[in-house]
């Protein structure tokens, strides 16, 4: 029985080769992301594992030292603490608490102590939270946040904030910040267990291996359907 019949037309040949293209070039992109992600992976665990030190004073700060292990002293402005809504753990909506710390020198810097569950937002409910003694706090920096497109804008005046602007929380609070850092905390325990520490994502996820097989293995397909098709036997093709 003769084999290749039919031959491609010009049409299914600039189709296919497109679809090839689109599909390895997907493919590739992932592979790139894959690097990138470990990379990124990497470089805040090293950040994240040297020896702390104290919050920079610094109103510039250096993209450089994100993730970077850090410490204050001091007491918490309590009756200004902030809530960063929408924020989940193992399934459970709740918010993060931001509170100033006030330093010995008179310097305020931000803090993000942790998760807390959505129920917990009156401080009556959760009253070991509100520490009046001077606390040594450790995580790791972070930097100002920017709104991405799909968030909400910020509602000081209902205490509620979608990304950390550390400029408009300042400000609402009434507080001039020594810095524009601010540190989220490890998971050291706190009184009552509230607010959870260790909510920075040092190790973040990374599916972009599996996303490049995908999309290489539907390269891969798309060449071998293509070949057979045009190996049907001649019967196959008068009766078609």
């Amino acid at each position: 029985m003769p084999l290749l019949t039919t031959r491609p037309s010009i049409a299914m040949k600039i189709s296919v080769s497109l679809a090839l293209v689109i599909l390895i070039g997907l493919g590739s992109w992932q592979v790139d992301r894959l690097f990138w992600k470990q990379n990124l992976i990497n470089e805040r665990h090293t950040q994240a594992e040297k020896p702390p030190i104290a919050v920079p004073l610094t109103q510039t700060p250096d993209s450089a030292m994100a993730f970077r292990s850090a410490f204050a002293e001091g007491r918490f402005l309590n009756d200004q603490e902030m809530h960063l809504m929408a924020r989940t753990r193992r399934g459970n909506v709740g918010f993060h608490l931001i509170t100033p710390l006030e330093q010995a020198d008179g310097s305020v810097i931000l803090i993000n102590r942790g998760w807390v569950p959505q129920d917990y937002r009156d401080p009556a409910t959760r009253p070991e939270s509100v520490i009046e003694d001077v606390v040594r706090v450790t995580g790791v920096l972070r930097l100002p946040q920017v709104k991405h497109w799909v968030q909400p804008e910020n509602e000081p005046l209902k205490n509620q904030w979608f990304f950390v602007d550390v400029d408009a929380m300042a400000e609402d609070s009434g507080t001039e910040l020594a810095t524009r850092y601010y540190l989220e905390l490890d998971e050291t325990p706190v009184p009552g267990g509230l607010p959870i520490g260790g909510q920075a994502k040092v190790d973040l996820p990374n599916s972009h291996l599996q996303y490049a097989i995908t999309w290489y293995s539907l390269a891969l397909s798309l060449i071998v359907i293509f070949v057979l098709y045009h190996r049907r036997p001649k019967d196959d093709d008068a009766s078609s």
